[in-house]
Parts: structure tokens; sequence; C-alpha cells
């Protein structure tokens, strides 16, 4: 595997309960998330758009 092949993996904090990616310790464990709302202005306006109900 070359360097720029190489993924990182970085610790999400999450505390959406009901989304299957939601683990024990209130992390994501999805692959990737995505962030949306692309007009945002404020964080209160982000979403993400990776969350599925358990």
């Amino acid at each position: 595997m070359t360097d720029h092949a190489k993924e990182t993996q970085a610790c999400i904090d999450c505390t959406v309960k009901n989304c299957v990616y939601h683990t024990e310790n209130d992390a994501c464990s999805a692959g990737k998330i995505k962030v949306g709302n692309g007009s945002a202005s404020c964080v209160g306006d982000t979403c993400c758009d990776t969350f599925r109900a358990k």
C-alpha cells in the first residue's frame, strides 16, 4: 500500500442514539459521513446526511 492510499480514521462523537451508526460509547461507526446544508451559516444549520434510523 502506498502512502497516498492510506486512509485515516477520525473519531466522530455522536449523541444520536436512534441512528444505526451510533455506538455505545457515543461515537459514529459509519465508514464516512456527509454533512449537509451547503448554505449553513452556523453549526445549528448543519445536519448529518449519513443518518439512518434504527
